[in-house]
């Protein structure tokens, strides 16, 4: 039950940020029960509390890893089977960059955009069979996957990482999250094209207001190519750049009526 109840808090973690120390109140919010139970006494607890007001910041999937390690740390201190009071501080400052940066490359820089091109992909094939009828399946399509996933992962990592403690590190040591993540790579980006195919065939590449205004036509197969080649070169500019660019090609766009 405890278990299930620290589980719950760990999604408050992000709900309180300061710029000194980042997320160390949402850490420690998530641990104060427990807390409370393993110190009694006031004064000691105190000390406790003190003791986890440091710096912390982590990726807010992989942090339940990080909980359970030092929860467990505490508990063997209270009862007098670890006498190092600094090690929980360690294990947040040797585990939170480590853990954060596969959190990050995974979850939002790999499992994310895969769900966004397979969500993206229904959407265009629900366009070309069945109308726009069934474009809501898309986006609750993204919510039940993402969340599946990643929900699923920390509640599991939370109740793992209880049972192993220190061998945890191992484990994550071991797990082939850079090889998943081309995996996830290469067959969102196959969904990709295969959307930009699909729509293109549902709705053609030459519009009678591009023709209108542009004055020409152009076959399909070299709209598609032209495509897939800008994507290669896009991928080497910086985000930002994409952004501020589409913004301002929006614009003209815009004022041409297109």
């Amino acid at each position: 039950m405890i278990k299930n109840f620290v589980f719950l808090r760990t999604f408050f973690l992000q709900a309180l940020w300061n710029f000194e120390r980042l997320q160390n109140i949402g850490f420690l919010y998530i641990l104060y029960p427990v807390l409370k139970n393993l110190y009694p006494d006031k004064e000691k607890r105190k000390e406790v509390i003190l003791r986890h007001l440091g710096f912390f910041n982590t990726n807010p999937y992989m942090v339940n890893i990080i909980v359970a390690m030092v929860l467990n740390c505490e508990k063997n201190i209270s009862s007098g089977k670890e006498t190092n009071l600094k090690k929980p501080e360690m294990i947040k400052n040797l585990m939170a960059g480590p853990v954060a940066a596969l959190g990050d490359s995974f979850f939002w820089g790999t499992w994310r955009p895969f769900v966004s091109f397979v969500a993206i992909l229904i959407t265009v094939l629900s366009m070309n069979i069945f109308s726009l009828n069934y474009f809501w399946i898309a986006p609750i399509f993204f919510i039940i996957l993402y969340n599946v996933v990643h929900l699923s992962f920390r509640y599991w990592s939370l109740i793992i990482s209880f049972r192993l403690d220190d061998k945890m590190i191992k484990l994550i040591s071991k797990l082939e999250i850079k090889f998943l993540g081309d995996i996830f790579r290469i067959v969102g980006l196959l969904f990709m094209f295969l959307a930009i195919f699909f729509y293109f065939k549902t709705f053609g590449m030459s519009p009678a207001v591009v023709q209108e205004r542009l004055g020409f036509t152009y076959p399909d197969a070299l709209m598609f190519g032209f495509i897939m080649i800008g994507s290669f070169f896009l991928g080497r500019i910086k985000p930002v750049i994409i952004f501020y660019s589409a913004i301002i090609f929006s614009f003209i766009l815009g004022y041409m009526g297109i």
